[in-house]
C-alpha cells in the first residue's frame, strides 16, 4: 500500500515495502494475477479496500495526520471515490484492524496510476507505514455495478472477505460468489452491493472473495441483523467452501474526523 521505480504493482496499496522490511524495492516484483489491463464497461467499477492496524502506542497527532493525508488522496484525478477512517467493528477470529480505506476507480489502469502517483507514495512513506503494524489489501472488479460511485456521508460500509478452501473448482467458487450476490435481492436494507474475486496478490492474507454492502445508516444495518434466520441461510450457502471469514463495518464520515 514505496517503490524505488516508477513501475508499480497494482496489488500494492500505497505501493509500500513490507512493514517488516525497510527495503523499498521489495514490493516492485509483486504483481496481480489478472491481465495487464481490464476493460471496464459502463456497469463495472474497481473496488479497493485497505485495512490497517495502528500501533497501540501511536501518538494521536500521527493518527490524525495519517487519516487527513490519506483522505486528501481523494483529489487525485484517477479516484472516483475515497473515504478513510476508524472502523466500527471487526469480526474475525484472528485479525483486528483499526482503520479502513475504501476507494473506487473506473479501471484497473486508473488504480495503477493512483498507486504510482507521487502524492500517494509520499502519504504512505511519511504518514502510514511508520505507525501501523498490520495491513491487508483487496482489489476487485464489480461487473454488475449499480448506483452512485460515491458513497454518501453517514452511510455504513460492510466489507466482507472470504478465504476459500484450497482446490475448489471454478463451479464451487462461482457458487460462493453467487451466494453473496443474492443478498441484495433478499435484504432491502442493502442499498448497494458489489462482489468479486480478489485481483491482488500481495498483502491479501489469503482472502480471495470480497464484497461491499452499503447501508443508509446504522438503522439499516440493525434491520438486516434483525433477520438472523435469513442471514444464517446465506451463511449455509457458502460455509462448505470457506476456511475463514472477515467482516468489517465502517461509517463514512461527513469530513475528515480530525479537521474540526
Amino acid at each position: 500500500m514505496i517503490c524505488a521505480k516508477p513501475i508499480v504493482a497494482r496489488s500494492q496499496f500505497l505501493c509500500a515495502h513490507p512493514i517488516s522490511s525497510p527495503s523499498p524495492t521489495a514490493a516492485v516484483s509483486r504483481r496481480r494475477s489478472s491481465p495487464a489491463s481490464v476493460k471496464m464497461s459502463a456497469k463495472q467499477i474497481v473496488e479497493h479496500v485497505v485495512l490497517v492496524r495502528v500501533k497501540p502506542d501511536a501518538e494521536h497527532s500521527k493518527v490524525k495526520d495519517m487519516v487527513n493525508n490519506l483522505s486528501g488522496l481523494a483529489s487525485l484525478p484517477q479516484v472516483r471515490h475515497l473515504t478513510t477512517g476508524p472502523v466500527l467493528r471487526t469480526e474475525s477470529p484472528s485479525l483486528a484492524f483499526t482503520h479502513l480505506l475504501h476507494a473506487r476507480y473506473a479501471s484497473t489502469s486508473d488504480l495503477d496510476e493512483y498507486n504510482a502517483h507521487p502524492l500517494h507514495l509520499s502519504a504512505a512513506r511519511t504518514f502510514l507505514l511508520p505507525i501501523i503494524d498490520d495491513i491487508m489489501v483487496v482489489d476487485w472488479v464489480s461487473d454488475d455495478f449499480h448506483g452512485s460511485v460515491e458513497v454518501a456521508p453517514g452511510s455504513i460500509i460492510r466489507a466482507k472477505f472470504l478465504k476459500l478452501k484450497e482446490n475448489l473448482s471454478e463451479k464451487e467458487k462461482n457458487e460462493a460468489v453467487n451466494a453473496i450476490k443474492t443478498l441484495k435481492g433478499k435484504f432491502s436494507s442493502i442499498d448497494q452491493l458489489t462482489v468479486g474475486e480478489n485481483i491482488s496478490q500481495a498483502r491479501t492474507k489469503g482472502f480471495s472473495i470480497a464484497s461491499i454492502g452499503v447501508f443508509g445508516g446504522l438503522d439499516a444495518v440493525k434491520e438486516l441483523e434483525a433477520q438472523p434466520e435469513a442471514l444464517n441461510d446465506q451463511k449455509d450457502g457458502v460455509k462448505n467452501f470457506v476456511d475463514d471469514v472477515l467482516v468489517v463495518d465502517y461509517a463514512v464520515p461527513a469530513k475528515s474526523l480530525f479537521n474540526a
